[in-house]
């Protein structure tokens, strides 16, 4: 098959395929469609399709936007298809996109992404998919190098949802860890799940990157949770604390109708993904909003240009209106004969994080840590581990690393919804958790 062909134009009395409108049916394309009229102002067509069935006696018109008309696909015959192979099935007298996960001689498994089924067709139903972009035909591998970017990018570490199929819309009930291994085209990918030996063909529509915050230093009654479970994350409400003879939590999964105990490595609070950010679902925690007292010691932020991600510590002087003053424990006033005093938005103080340095145990590589220099903690992570108790940390932002002492680092941990939060190395690390 030519991975062009010549330019196209489309006229009325061409046969035509016409993309479905519908979100379910996204890339499906109909049979046999005739172009009957050309609306160029408009940049539209009138088509003309068969009647769907025989208690219909007249064909059905219906005008549609041009981007979703192209010409009929080159002829194309193939006597075997490939693992993956990006194919259309003609069923239920359309053409439907999809993936072989299961090829054969005659008979072919073919998996459709966005419903995530799996049907087996004869392979005489079968074509290979075809793109028309500019006026040409290309396979999707073809297109590769010119699709959009996507954050899913191949080794991209993500959650694949799995959805409550009697409910409509479906809603999601967990969430399963797993790396994009292939993308097919701009919305396809074939996923490797990280604690069950299994792959699976997606639609874009069922991954989310990975929270990079996975645990809490501690949860209360009714907060809203996630606990990991049979190798995924369900939504949960913290019922009870139990404090002995070891830290546990009695969670209700209300989507498995089962109450049960779970270590806090297991559990990790709610969050969502809104325009590109995290952002922590409520959480009924009484001290969400922290109070800020004279005396106080903290760590403050800025938006400053070359300080973004960086914290600095200070000690609260007293309320400023809606602000606080804070004197910094290590920065100096211009002329350096005094301690530097702002007044500074409560949005940029938090409380000192539980741990200030890191422990006896050695840091592992990759492990998110703050590392001390320019009189203030950056976030960076671990790169290089050099020896006993030193490490080369890169930081993301200024695109370099720097060599530090163990004591010159410290867990990185993030305030969110009044609690302090860090990335669970348990299970970010492959082991497979279980509720205890």
């Amino acid at each position: 098959m030519p991975r062009k062909g010549l330019k196209m134009k489309i006229a009325i009395g061409d046969k035509v395929e016409v993309r479905s409108a519908e979100s379910s049916k996204e890339g499906v394309y109909y049979f046999s469609a005739t172009v009957i009229g050309s609306l160029p102002k408009v940049r539209s067509y009138t088509v003309s399709y068969p009647p769907p069935c025989t208690t219909f006696s007249n064909n059905i018109h219906e005008t549609v936007d041009d981007t979703r008309v192209r010409p009929l696909p080159p002829p194309f015959s193939s006597s075997s298809f490939r693992l993956h192979d990006c194919v259309d099935v003609f069923r239920d007298g359309v053409w439907w996109p999809g993936v072989v996960v299961r090829p054969g001689s005659d008979t072919v498994d073919v998996c459709f992404p966005l419903p995530r089924e799996v049907f087996t067709f004869h392979s005489s139903q079968l074509r290979a998919h075809l793109e028309f972009l500019s006026h040409h035909w290309v396979l999707p591998q073809d297109q590769d190098q010119n699709l959009p970017a996507s954050i899913f990018h191949k080794g991209a570490r993500v959650e694949v949802s799995q959805l409550i199929e009697y409910s409509s819309p479906p809603l999601p009930f967990a969430r399963f860890p797993a790396t994009v291994a292939k993308r097919f085209w701009e919305n396809y990918y074939l996923v490797d799940y990280s604690h069950v030996a299994r792959q699976e063909v997606v639609h874009l529509h069922h991954l989310r990157p990975r929270p990079r915050c996975a645990s809490v230093v501690s949860f209360s009654a009714n907060d809203s949770v996630e606990a990991f479970y049979e190798s995924g994350w369900h939504p949960g409400t913290v019922l009870m604390v139990f404090k002995r003879p070891v830290s546990k939590y009695a969670v209700r999964l209300p989507h498995l109708n089962k109450e049960m105990d779970f270590k806090k490595l297991h559990l990790r609070p709610c969050f969502e993904r809104l325009h590109g950010s995290w952002r922590p679902s409520s959480q009924k925690n009484p001290d969400a909003k922290i109070k800020f007292t004279k005396g106080m010691v903290v760590e403050v932020s800025s938006d400053e240009e070359g300080f973004q991600g960086a914290w600095f510590g200070g000690t609260i002087i007293g309320p400023v209106r809606a602000s606080f003053r804070v004197e910094y424990h290590k920065l100096s006033t211009d002329d350096e004969t005094a301690l530097l005093q702002e007044t500074i938005d409560p949005s940029h103080i938090r409380p000192v994080p539980p741990e200030t340095c890191c422990g006896p145990d050695p840091l592992r590589l990759l492990e998110e840590v703050d590392a001390y220099c320019n009189d203030g903690w950056w976030v960076g992570s671990v790169s290089k581990v050099l020896g006993k108790n030193q490490y080369k940390v890169c930081f993301k932002d200024w695109k370099e690393e720097r060599e530090f002492e163990h004591n010159e680092l410290r867990p990185h941990y993030d305030w969110v919804g009044g609690r302090w939060v860090r990335a669970s190395l348990a299970l970010e690390s492959g082991a497979v958790a279980s509720a205890s």
